[in-house]
């Protein structure tokens, strides 16, 4: 357990380095408190000028409550994205970039450590971003994070095998649980069919327990319906299940990548 953790420590203090380029640390914490707040308030804007709020037979109320939940679904979000496209930005920086993803690779960290290691610099950032627009966390945050990082190891994987492509794989990723997983509009406008896709994604059942820890209500009239035990139980399993299978998944992967030769492919891009 001690190597574990000072082999995690590496990586997480290369990935600071990394992320913040040697930059001065109060220039850094400017932009790091700046880009959030900057994307808050896009996200105001955007709500303000296509919602009825302070227009005839519009609820002011409702439409506050509506807001406070798209600002908690995007707010938290940001984890999804920043270490879903971190990590498997990580793959393709090393191989393209520094060229050292096989020294990566045959170090005694290993590449599974390593990757997560360097995922806490974006969950320290994603944190940031979070208390800035909202300080509460709700009890489920725990089992959204372990969600996001199992599904980031998939992503990772995948990377080992693509080449540069790999990191628009990554934000695609992203911007589709983004939609799909009622971040800023209910599951119930989506298709029947994608709904029960949704139901499958443990992103979905936690943007719904933190709307109800921190505002006492979701967003969707289909989850709406459910108790809080049921919505936490499946936000258990499904996170349970994604955790179990992203394992098998990135070994899968980076077994296919070695067979393969491309833990050290480059495009020159």
């Amino acid at each position: 357990m001690s190597r574990l953790l000072a082999r995690l420590r590496t990586a997480s203090w290369l990935g600071w380095q990394v992320e913040s380029n040697l930059a001065d640390p109060l220039i850094f914490t400017i932009y790091a408190v700046l880009r959030p707040l900057s994307t808050a308030l896009i996200l105001a804007g955007m709500y303000w000028a296509v919602s009825r709020f302070g227009r005839p037979g519009g609820s002011v109320s409702t439409a506050r409550a509506v807001f406070v939940a798209i600002w908690i679904g995007s707010a938290f979000h940001t984890y999804v994205t920043q270490v879903l496209i971190a990590m498997g930005w990580v793959v393709v920086e090393e191989r393209e970039e520094y060229e050292t993803l096989k020294y990566v690779y045959a170090s005694p960290i290993g590449i599974f450590t390593y990757l997560a290691g360097r995922s806490t610099v974006k969950l320290v950032l994603a944190t940031i971003s979070v208390a800035l627009q909202w300080g509460l966390l709700a009890a489920s945050f725990v089992l959204g994070i372990i969600a996001t990082v199992s599904l980031g190891f998939i992503v990772a994987g995948v990377a080992l095998l693509l080449p540069r492509v790999a990191m628009t794989l990554n934000e695609g990723v992203a911007v589709a649980l983004y939609l799909l997983c009622g971040v800023i509009f209910p599951i119930d406008l989506l298709p029947r069919g994608l709904q029960e896709v949704t139901l499958a994604l443990p992103f979905t059942w936690w943007y719904e327990a933190l709307r109800r820890a921190i505002v006492g209500h979701g967003i969707s009239t289909r989850l709406g319906a459910l108790p809080n035990g049921v919505v936490l139980g499946a936000l258990f399993l499904t996170t349970a299940v994604l955790a179990v299978g992203s394992r098998h998944a990135y070994l899968a992967l980076e077994m296919r990548a070695r067979r393969l030769g491309r833990l050290d492919q480059t495009t020159m891009f």
